[in-house]
Order: C-alpha cells, then sequence, then structure tokens
C-alpha cells in the first residue's frame, strides 16, 4: 500500500508541476552529484574540491534585454545591477518501513529566490540580497518532516544574503555579510527548496589574470559567525548549527590548483570548542584510448574536537575518511566506481554542508564508525541520438560496518535519476529532475527499508 500510494504521489506531482512550470516559468540551478546535473563527459563530473571559490555563472537568459539600453545613462552602480528568478517546484515523498512502523514523509512545495546585485560604486564597491522562499503547495500535516517546509507544514520567506563586496581587484574580492559559499565542508546542500548560506566575512580571490598559460589557483579565506541551514528561516551560530551547546564561528583557509589534466584543493576549518576539519582532494585525468577517457580522484578528510570538546560531552574524539572514485567515459556515457572507508574510532560530520565524499547517496550517506563503502554505477546523456538534453544515471551503493557503529551492520541503496535540460535558447536555465531511491539497512538482522520519489523544476532567468 505504501509502495502505491508512494508511486501514485509521484505521478501526480509530476503532472502537476509541469502545469506550473507553464504558468510561473519556473525552476532554477542548484554542488557535488546531489546537486548538479548529470555529466556528459567524466571532466562535467565536478568532485567538491572543484566548486571550491568559482565564481557563480550568471543566468543565460534575459527576459526584458531592452532594460539594459535604457540604464546606460545611469552611474555604473545601477546601470550594471541585474534582477534574476530562480523559481523552484520541488515534491519529495519518503516512505519508511520499519518493524512495527511506516513512518511517511510528503510535501510539494513552490518558491526559490529573487535576487538583486548592483553594478560597481566607484569602480570598488557593489552590494546584492537574495529572498529565498518555500509555500505550501500540497502538505498533509499528518505527513510532515520532508524537510521542504518548516515543522509543521508552514511556508516561509528569509533574506538568505545581503552582503557587500569591495573589489581589491579584478582577481581579488573582500566579502561581508550573508551570503553562499561553496567548499567541501561549508557549502549550500542545496538538495530542497533554499540552500544553506552564511553570515560571515571573506576574501576569495584566483590568478586567472595573471598565469595565463600556467597553472588556474584559486584561494579563499574567512570567518563565518552563523548559518542559515538549508530548511530553515533563522540563522544560528555555526557551533550550534553543529550540535554545541555555545555560540562560536568557523574560521576557513584553503586553496585549489587546476593545471591541464591535474587539479589539487584542501581547506582547513576550525571551530573553538567544536571542531576541526581538514579536507583535500586530487583528481587527474587522461585518455585510455581515442574514445575511452578516464578521471582518477582520491580524498581525505580528518575530523576531530577542540577546546571543550562539546560535540562529544568534553571527550576529545579523532577520526577520518577516505575515497577513491574512477570515471570511465565513452561518448556521452560514464562508468563509476568509488570506495570510501571511515576510522573505526568516531561517526564523520557534516553540520555545515553536504557530505562531499564520493560514496554519499540519495539517501544514505555511509559515514558510520567503521563503515566502509562502495559505488557502482553508469549514467548516459542521450543528446546525440535526439533526445536533446536528457540524461539518465542508476548507481547502487553498498556498506558495511564493523563493532565499532554498534552491532554489524550493512546497507545498500539504488538511485535513479532522469534529468531534461532543453538545449532550447527560450529555455535555457530550465531542469527538469526525477529522482527515485530505495535503501535497505540490516542491523541485528532487523531491517529497515526507506523509499524517496522527488520531483524538481529549477529555472533561471535574469529579468535584465
Amino acid at each position: 500500500m505504501a509502495y502505491r500510494r508512494l508511486h501514485r504521489g509521484l505521478a501526480l506531482a509530476l503532472v502537476v508541476a509541469m502545469t506550473s512550470s507553464v504558468m510561473t516559468g519556473s525552476a532554477w540551478a542548484q554542488s557535488e552529484r546531489q546537486e548538479q546535473p548529470i555529466p556528459a563527459t567524466p571532466e562535467e563530473d565536478l568532485t567538491a574540491i572543484q566548486l571550491t571559490f568559482r565564481r557563480e555563472k550568471p543566468p543565460a537568459q534575459t527576459l526584458f534585454p531592452e532594460i539594459r539600453g535604457q540604464l546606460q545613462e545611469l552611474p555604473a552602480f545601477l546601470r550594471d545591477s541585474t534582477i534574476a528568478l530562480q523559481p523552484r517546484s520541488f515534491y519529495r515523498d519518503t516512505v519508511t518501513n520499519a518493524p512495527g512502523s511506516i513512518k511517511v514523509q510528503e510535501a510539494w512545495a513552490a518558491g526559490g529566490a529573487v535576487s538583486f546585485a548592483t553594478g560597481r560604486l566607484f569602480d570598488v564597491i557593489s552590494g546584492g540580497a537574495v529572498l529565498y522562499t518555500s509555500l505550501p503547495l500540497y502538505a498533509p500535516i499528518q505527513y510532515d518532516g520532508s524537510g521542504l517546509l518548516l515543522p509543521g507544514q508552514l511556508g516561509y520567506a528569509v533574506v538568505g544574503e545581503l552582503y557587500g563586496k569591495v573589489h581589491l581587484a579584478d582577481n581579488l574580492t573582500f566579502t561581508a555579510g550573508r551570503h553562499i559559499y561553496d567548499t567541501p565542508y561549508l557549502g549550500p546542500f542545496d538538495t530542497r527548496m533554499t540552500p544553506n548560506t552564511f553570515y560571515g566575512y571573506t576574501l576569495i580571490g584566483n590568478t586567472d589574470e595573471i598565469w595565463k598559460d600556467g597553472p588556474s589557483l584559486r584561494y579563499g579565506a574567512g570567518y563565518f559567525a552563523t548559518i542559515k541551514l538549508r530548511n530553515t528561516n533563522v540563522f544560528q551560530s555555526m557551533s550550534r548549527a553543529a550540535g554545541a551547546n555555545a555560540d562560536n564561528g568557523v574560521g576557513l583557509v584553503g586553496a585549489t590548483m587546476d593545471w591541464g589534466r591535474f587539479s589539487l584543493g584542501a581547506v582547513e576549518y576550525y571551530c573553538q570548542d567544536t571542531l576541526n576539519i581538514a579536507y583535500a582532494e586530487g583528481k587527474y585525468g587522461t585518455r585510455l584510448t581515442d574514445d575511452i577517457r578516464a578521471i582518477f580522484a582520491l580524498q581525505y578528510a580528518d575530523q576531530r574536537s577542540t577546546g571543550a570538546n562539546l560535540l562529544n560531552g568534553g571527550s576529545y574524539f579523532a577520526t577520518n575518511q577516505v575515497g577513491a572514485r574512477v570515471d570511465l567515459g565513452y561518448q556521452t556515457g560514464i562508468l563509476t566506481l568509488g570506495y570510501s572507508g571511515v576510522s573505526p574510532s568516531f561517526a564523520m560530520q557534516n553540520p555545515w554542508s553536504d557530505n562531499p565524499v564520493y560514496t554519499n547517496a540519495l539517501i544514505q550517506s555511509f559515514q558510520r564508525a567503521g563503515e566502509q563503502a562502495m559505488v557502482v554505477g553508469a549514467s548516459y546523456v542521450f543528446t546525440p541520438h535526439g533526445l536533446i538534453g536528457i540524461g539518465a544515471s542508476a548507481f547502487f551503493y553498498q556498506g558495511w560496518t564493523g563493532t565499532a557503529a554498534g552491532p554489524p551492520t550493512t546497507e545498500s541503496e539504488w538511485d535513479f535519476e532522469v534529468d531534461w535540460r532543453p538545449e532550447i535558447k527560450q529555455l535555457s536555465g530550465f531542469w527538469l529532475r526525477l529522482r527515485y531511491a530505495t535503501s535497505n539497512v540490516n542491523q541485528s538482522n532487523t531491517l529497515t527499508t526507506i523509499n524517496e520519489a522527488r520531483v524538481i523544476l529549477n529555472y533561471s532567468v535574469k529579468l535584465y
């Protein structure tokens, strides 16, 4: 019965969401595999470190380009300003079957973001703001907990970004205020209606204009006082978001380098009395034959408590996780193999971002103490065969733990996805995602099954 209800809800949401997109022009662009479109080549299958400190690309489509011409006589602060719409429709239905109980979490929400960014004042200062919203379209109170809305299936709106920038050079910017950032363990986690955003101060730069024929270096440092988690409308201290009874922020410093087929990066995070994280990743691409390309990636994360050790009741802990991944590409198809392993001393934490590890799945994160996991999957983009902008993927995950995390546990999950991103000028920025996952967790011969369906419509467009 639960399966039939899940599938009926998925079909209903798809029909209604498609109608909504025609009425509102809806949807928006969403970091890592959970937030990125299905790639057509291994080079497009970006990892967490490759997304770090990158400049966000503006929407390609403009609804009223003539407005830009009408602003030409104004100062650059207004002349170069932009207003963008990023509407989103999101349906999520999760059914958890545990011994003696069935739990349903379901909602369909619409909203997204409206953003305004100024041009530069004196060619140095600029600013911007982003309003995020999530409003219920179908939200039975008995199925609360989807994460698309506030508790009680309530809608919300929040000024998630309100910032000023000082452009010290074309390739060096100081930002203060509420803003969105994308790093491995401090990022948008944009898999619900609205992303994580942060209040803080950062200095981010690159060498693209300095070493045009050499390596591309991106670097950044900053301090983050508070975070608005992806499914809330309030900001709280970084330490409280991690679970500590204190109000401390996070200091960050890191750099990434791309040079031909090779990329390397590292980021350090420090939160007093709470958590210290060090993350490093390397990636290398090569061509095995004329038709087959390969990318090899390695990652390592080290985590440990700091100061008063508030995350573990005053007791010190230290843990780590390693990961490896291989992407083999042929035409627009990719075969992916991956592995990760967690130290048996403590479970991995990711309170300020999505899990950046290669074995992160739609439902399970495979981060328990002592847990090892593997993933095998394939994706294909059908554009060369006349199905323009359509891609599909299927991934299988298997995890297993030792006694460090309690009784021996095995976890498995299948993830399926179909994307449509039409390559039509009028629909540039449109992205439809159909996602389905089924997960089994077997602990001490007790089986829990989770089935989840998502229908997501994203759109991104500039007014001028």
